[in-house]
């Protein structure tokens, strides 16, 4: 017999609540602290409310960890509801406080209703994509043992790319030093950082530098193609493309150009910000997720 499955997950998603086809999911929302102040995504508070305060202001922006209250009170609203549920997370290794929370809250539940946190390792469209590949799972799978089997494949075969071009914002952020903040800004150079499903105890690593959006949309299909040739793949399952304040900006018209002529995929997303995302990576940023 097939199984009832909520979906939790948070509003770090790389995509739109309109392009998640499936009504059984819950997102909660990360707090958003600009200079002291919190914040949740809204209508009104947006990747681009916070985009155009940072370009104006000198403000200092961080996320914090999920809320327990937010996550027990979607549990309890769902528990009689539902057989099982899967609580998509963002890497253990950017937010250990919020995946712990999550254990505790599974510990609190398991004589009540069984759920399963699963440990993306990913932020952004790296959470999205698996969001959608999950969905389809459940759509298409009966058995909930293959849809975690498959849904962990998945997560070791996705490879995140993030473009940050603000190093000044980077540097605000405490990412980089101030030495390279000054130094990227005058070679006006692009650094490409990944997130990488099989580097399981590992956070962002550098993948190469551009000094322009061409040379850094390459260094990313470049090192797709090896991440393939390893893998032993011909094709990619599914793509996340998006911009944190334009996707029809030049950086995104040409890295699906780029893609298109030089990958052989099923299918590709143009993606959608949120506020937390633009705490992550910051004004003029990029980022493409792939999974094998």
């Amino acid at each position: 017999m097939k199984k009832k499955i909520l979906v939790i997950t948070a509003d770090n998603l790389g995509i739109a609540n309109e392009q998640i086809n499936y009504k059984n999911v819950e997102i909660l929302k990360y707090p958003v602290i600009i200079d002291d102040k919190e914040y949740r995504e809204s209508q009104e508070y947006t990747a681009r409310y916070l985009i155009d305060r940072l370009r104006k202001e000198k403000v200092t922006v961080h996320t914090q960890a999920l809320v327990k209250e937010d996550l027990v009170e979607v549990i309890e609203a769902n528990k009689d509801k539902f057989d099982i549920i899967i609580n998509l997370l963002m890497s253990c290794n950017l937010s250990a406080a919020t995946y712990q929370m999550a254990e505790i809250v599974r510990k609190e539940y398991q004589d009540i209703i069984p759920i399963i946190n699963i440990d993306t390792k990913q932020v952004v469209s790296g959470i999205g994509l698996n969001l959608l590949m999950l969905i389809e799972l459940i759509k298409t799978t009966k058995d909930i043992n293959e849809i975690i089997k498959e849904l962990k494949n998945n997560i070791k075969n996705t490879f995140t790319y993030l473009c940050l071009p603000d190093l000044n914002f980077l540097y605000r952020g405490g990412r980089i030093g101030r030495a390279k903040s000054l130094m990227g800004s005058i070679l006006r150079i692009i650094p490409v950082v990944g997130l990488f499903g099989d580097e399981a105890d590992s956070g962002f690593l550098p993948v190469g530098k551009g000094r322009t959006y061409q040379a850094a949309n390459r260094i990313i299909i470049e090192n797709v193609k090896q991440k393939m040739i390893q893998n032993e793949v011909d094709s990619i399952k599914s793509i996340v493309i998006l911009h944190l304040e334009d996707n029809n900006s030049p950086e995104i018209v040409d890295l699906d150009r780029q893609i298109k002529i030089s990958l052989k995929f099923r299918k590709m997303i143009h993606g959608y910000p949120r506020l937390c995302e633009a705490v992550h990576v910051g004004p003029g940023a990029w980022v493409a997720t792939f999974i094998l």
